[in-house]
C-alpha cells in the first residue's frame, strides 16, 4: 500500500479551476438575463393591469 497522498497535477488543477470559474460566469451571466426577462414580464403585466382599470373606470363613468 502506498503511504504517500496523492498530489494532483498543478497544471491539470489549475485548467480546472479556470473551467470552474468560467462556468459561473456562463451561470451569473444566465442569471441576469433570466431577471430582465421577469422584469420585463412585470412590466407587461402591470400594464394590462393598468389597462383593465382605466377601461373599468371609463365603464363606470359612461354607465354613471
Amino acid at each position: 500500500m502506498n503511504s504517500q497522498p496523492y498530489m494532483p497535477n498543478p497544471e491539470v488543477d489549475k485548467r480546472l479551476l479556470g473551467n470552474l470559474r468560467h462556468a459561473r460566469l456562463e451561470m451569473e451571466e444566465v442569471g441576469l438575463q433570466l431577471e430582465e426577462v421577469i422584469a420585463k414580464l412585470d412590466d407587461n403585466l402591470r400594464q394590462q393591469r393598468s389597462f383593465r382599470v382605466q377601461r373599468s373606470l371609463n365603464r363606470a363613468r359612461t354607465e354613471g
